[in-house]
C-alpha cells in the first residue's frame, strides 16, 4: 500500500467512524422518545433497559453502516477536491480510479464482514431483545398477539408439523401438515384443513384431514379417513407461540433449512427465498454506497461538500426504496426470489459504475 493510499484511507475510515457514531445517536435517542411511555409503563428497571440497548445496538450498527459509508466516501473525496489535494493528485499521475481502489476494497471487505457480523451478532442480539419485548414490555392484553403465521415445528425426531396460521383466541390452527420421516424419507403424510386443542384432554382435533402413505418407491397411497380424529402430540399450543418464525431472528443455516422443510412438505417458500437471498444482498449495500458516493463527490465538486452529503442521504433513501419494491416484487411472484432481492443491486451498481467511468482524469 503507498503512502496515497494510506493517507486516503486513514481520513476515509476517520470520517466514516464519526458518521457511524452520529448516526448511532440519532438512531437511539429517536427510539428512546418512543418507546420512553412502554418502559414506564412496564416499570422496566434501569439495568433491563441498558440491557435491552446493548442488544439492540448491534442491529443498528448493521443499518448505520452503508449511510455512514455513503458520506465517508462523498467527504473523503470532497475534502481532497476542496482542499485542492485531489488536483494535485491527478497532476501526479494517479487517476480518480486509482484513489478509488483502497475506499473500494474496504467496501468488498466490509460486505463480507457485513453478513458475518449480522449472522453471528446481530441475529442472537436481536432474540434476546425480542425476550426482553415480549417478556416485559407486553404486559397489556391489547399487546399480546393473537394470529401466529407460518409455525414449524420438530415434534419428534421422526414428525415434523407444519402450521399455516394459528389463533391463540380459541386455539385453532388452519391449513396443517404433518410428515412422517423414516431415515430422511417421507413414509406418511397428513394434510388438515383444521386443527383445535381439546384442553380437558391435552389432545388435538382434526378437521377434514387426508392421510397419505409411501412405499419405498416413492409411491402414494390415500387412505379412507373420517371426518375428523384425535391425535396426540407433544406440541402444545404455548409451544406454536414460542416457535413463531421471524426471517429477522433467523440465522443464514436456520432460513435455509427451514426453507428445505418447507418445500419437502408440499408448501409455499418463496417468501421465505426472498428472505435468504436478501441476508446475502443487504450486506453487499456496502461497497455499492462506496461506488455510487465517489463519482457523486467528485463530479460537481464546485457545490461544495453540502451538496455532496445532501445528494448522499437522498440516493441512500431511494436505494433503500428499490431494495424493498425488489422484495415485494419477489413476494407477488412477479421477480424470481434471487432477482428481486438484487434489482435494487444491479441498477445502482451499473449507475455508480457508469458515473465512475464518465468522470474525467
Amino acid at each position: 500500500m503507498k503512502l496515497i493510499d494510506r493517507y486516503v484511507l486513514k481520513k476515509f475510515l476517520l470520517i466514516f467512524g464519526l458518521s457511524l457514531a452520529a448516526f448511532l445517536v440519532i438512531f437511539n435517542v429517536v427510539d428512546v422518545i418512543e418507546k420512553l411511555d412502554k418502559f414506564l409503563k412496564a416499570q422496566m428497571p434501569a439495568e433491563l433497559i441498558r440491557l435491552y440497548y446493548l442488544y439492540q445496538l448491534p442491529y443498528y450498527i448493521n443499518v448505520a453502516i452503508p449511510m455512514a459509508l455513503l458520506l465517508a466516501a462523498v467527504f473523503t473525496i470532497g475534502l481532497l477536491a476542496k482542499h485542492n489535494e485531489l488536483a494535485a493528485i491527478k497532476s501526479s499521475g494517479i487517476s480518480l480510479y486509482r484513489l478509488s481502489i483502497p475506499l473500494l476494497l474496504t467496501g468488498v471487505l466490509l460486505s463480507l464482514g457485513s453478513f458475518l457480523f449480522e449472522d453471528a451478532v446481530v441475529i442472537p442480539a436481536n432474540r434476546l431483545r425480542m425476550d426482553i419485548e415480549t417478556n416485559n414490555m407486553r404486559r397489556h392484553r391489547y399487546s399480546q398477539k393473537v394470529f401466529f403465521t407460518n409455525i414449524m415445528y420438530q415434534d419428534s425426531p421422526t414428525c415434523n408439523i407444519v402450521i399455516a396460521n394459528f389463533s391463540t383466541r380459541d386455539n385453532t390452527a388452519h391449513s396443517i401438515t404433518i410428515q412422517y420421516n423414516d431415515q430422511f424419507r417421507l413414509t406418511r403424510r397428513i394434510d388438515a384443513r383444521q386443527m383445535v386443542w381439546l384442553p380437558d384432554q391435552e389432545i388435538w382435533q382434526l378437521f377434514d384431514y387426508k392421510i397419505r402413505t409411501f412405499d419405498e418407491n416413492g409411491n402414494e397411497i390415500v387412505l379412507p379417513t373420517a371426518a375428523d380424529t384425535l391425535i396426540q402430540f407433544n406440541l402444545h399450543p404455548e409451544d406454536i407461540v414460542k416457535t413463531e418464525l421471524n426471517p429477522e431472528t433467523m440465522r443464514y443455516q436456520e432460513l435455509a433449512y427451514f426453507i428445505k422443510r418447507l418445500r419437502e412438505s408440499g408448501n409455499d417458500s418463496r417468501k421465505w427465498e426472498v428472505n435468504l437471498h436478501f441476508k446475502l444482498a443487504f450486506p453487499f449495500t456496502n461497497f455499492i454506497v462506496i461506488l455510487f458516493g465517489i463519482p457523486l463527490a467528485a463530479v460537481r465538486p464546485r457545490k461544495g461538500i453540502a451538496f455532496g452529503a445532501g445528494m448522499s442521504l437522498l440516493v441512500i433513501f431511494i436505494y433503500y426504496g428499490f431494495i424493498k419494491f425488489g422484495q415485494v416484487m419477489g413476494y407477488k411472484s412477479i421477480l424470481s426470489p434471487l432477482l428481486a432481492v438484487w434489482f435494487g443491486n444491479i441498477l445502482f451498481l451499473i449507475t455508480g459504475g457508469y458515473l465512475l467511468y464518465k468522470i474525467r482524469q
